[in-house]
């Protein structure tokens, strides 16, 4: 008799452990607290060249996103035949589109910055704050503009958020960065 307890008591238990088992193996996938969304991952952001009506310009895309103004526009004829304005355009999208997506397709924790190669005073992507380095060249700053390369990236950032005037920067101590994310704002279509 006390076996057959034994055994019918076993047997409850693992009916029972069965049905919790199961319904603990059914269950709906975890929610997020009421009313909040799950967070979606971000898309990759690139970039693109595009002909405007004056010139170039480099517009970023986010899927069916894109800036609503250019990033970068392209008309100084300064650098000689083979760094036309397209060719630039061309280049600088390309190697922002290779330091974006080496980021994972993100414009988080990278920054422009101003520095000096070679003799040049260019403007490099870097990420946490690092120095202006042939590996982090994004593009040569024009010599009109290479005298206050600071107040050209802030002239960039200001216009490719809608602004007419930069703000004054303060051209002294070093480096300074001004985060990539901030200059990219989506809207629907270009």
């Amino acid at each position: 008799m006390m076996k057959l307890s034994y055994l019918l008591l076993v047997l409850v238990v693992a009916v029972l452990a069965g049905f919790g088992l199961g319904a603990f193996l059914n269950q709906a996938p975890l929610s997020t607290a009421e009313g909040q969304k799950s967070q979606e991952p971000e898309e990759p952001t690139t970039f693109k060249c595009v002909q405007m009506n004056s010139g170039w310009a480099t517009i970023a895309e986010q899927g069916n996103a894109v800036s609503k103004t250019p990033l970068f526009t392209w008309n100084s004829e300064e650098f000689g035949d083979n760094w036309t304005p397209e060719n630039r355009c061309y280049e600088v999208t390309r190697r922002l589109n290779v330091f974006v997506g080496k980021n994972g397709g993100k414009l988080s924790n990278l920054s422009l910055t101003p520095g000096q190669l070679n003799g040049l005073t260019v403007v490099c992507v870097v990420n946490q704050q690092s120095a202006c380095t042939n590996d982090s060249l994004l593009f040569t700053l024009s010599q009109k503009n290479a005298a206050t390369p600071r107040t050209a990236i802030a002239k960039i950032t200001d216009f490719s958020q809608g602004k007419a005037n930069a703000k004054e920067i303060d051209e002294e101590g070093y480096p300074q960065y001004f985060p990539l994310k901030g200059l990219v704002n989506f809207s629907g279509s270009w």
